[in-house]
């Protein structure tokens, strides 16, 4: 077997990550690596920062799967033991050339993890990225919560978060975009969640946003932010999902709201200004469109011809509600339909439908 690091000379990197002391941190929903291997067996030393010194804690173990050649399917889906093991990624019994991408699926607010190294019995290199980029800013509906949830009753687990099928992972796919995720549950722009009439301002996606990752960075000894390159990633299509999450502050209180107005303009002018070449959705309405008109008034606003405003469709109790009343499979697919034939509108990109079945 051969020792291999998860730096960009053997892998590609996908999604936003920390190369730090020679390990590959990956903590945001779908990022993840990608190398083409000829060989019968792949392992991968990984740690985490998730123990169960509480019994409660099982519920956020973090998940992580591995693809083989672009299939729609996980070959293999699988916790994370505490601290740093050997996992295995891939074994068959004929050496075969493949395509191997490991996934990160449970979202960054409740797990970390990093690849230490690859073990491998033969070389691996990085795979070739799509020349379309897409980039999916939102909250817990963005991180897949509760997408394989069976009811609304049922409690969060990391067992049934799942990024990887929900509306902005399917979008991309049937575009066949590159895509990043930079998502984090209960989080907002001008409040995150909150269940008392207080704002909860203390931690926002624009304090997120200009970073790599800033959530790891006290993990793992970085005392200094590390700002993110976008001209690493120059996206095609950026899509804003947020607003959920302001909406239990808000309640519809007119001066709330244009506090809502003033934040949201104030961080999709900083987006334009970060990616000045790019298509912007502004989206909303899976679990609520109550500031999808001040998303509106806010796009018409900034007057911009490559910003638009999108609702989506809130979710029926008919197609099944997933864990803790988030959307489930049914009304991502249906939201992904919804944003799929935007972005064809907008940029005349064709999209490959069977990716919705």
């Amino acid at each position: 077997m051969q020792t291999f690091l998860a730096d960009e000379k053997h892998v590609r990197t996908i999604g936003r990550s920390i190369f730090h002391n020679n390990i590959r941190y990956l903590s945001w929903s779908c990022s993840a690596i990608e190398f083409v291997f000829t060989g019968t067996e792949v392992a991968a030393e990984i740690w985490t920062d998730w123990v169960m010194d509480e019994p409660w804690k099982e519920n956020f173990q973090p998940y992580l799967a591995v693809f083989v050649n672009d299939e729609a399917v996980p070959r293999k889906r699988f916790p994370l033991n505490a601290g740093t093991e050997v996992y295995s990624i891939y074994k068959n019994e004929n050496a075969e050339k493949v395509k191997i991408r490991i996934v990160k699926l449970s979202e960054a607010a409740f797990s970390k993890s990093g690849i230490v190294r690859i073990n491998a019995d033969g070389v691996i290199s990085p795979t070739t990225p799509s020349s379309r980029r897409m980039e999916f800013i939102g909250d817990s509906i963005t991180c897949g919560f509760g997408i394989e949830g069976k009811c609304a009753e049922e409690n969060f687990r990391t067992a049934t978060e799942n990024p990887y099928i929900n509306y902005a992972s399917k979008t991309a796919r049937s575009f066949g975009a590159e895509y990043n995720l930079i998502s984090w549950s209960g989080i907002g722009v001008y409040s995150s969640s909150t269940h008392t009439d207080e704002i909860n301002d203390s931690w926002l996606m624009p304090m997120l946003y200009d970073y790599t990752d800033i959530s790891i960075e006290g993990n793992i000894g970085i005392e200094n932010h590390i700002e993110w390159d976008f001209g690493r990633f120059s996206a095609d299509v950026v899509v804003i999902n947020l607003g959920t999450n302001d909406n239990f502050y808000t309640k519809e209180i007119p001066e709330r709201v244009d506090g809502f107005k003033s934040a949201y303009e104030k961080f999709v002018r900083n987006v334009r200004k970060k990616n000045p070449t790019a298509h912007i959705i502004c989206a909303l309405g899976m679990m609520g469109a109550e500031l999808y008109p001040a998303i509106e008034e806010t796009v018409r606003k900034i007057d911009d011809d490559k910003i638009y405003a999108l609702k989506f469709d809130v979710q029926l109790d008919e197609d099944g509600i997933g864990s803790e009343k988030h959307p489930n499979y049914v009304t991502h697919n249906k939201a992904a339909l919804r944003l799929s034939k935007k972005i064809s509108e907008i940029t005349s990109w064709k999209c490959d439908k069977t990716v919705f079945d």
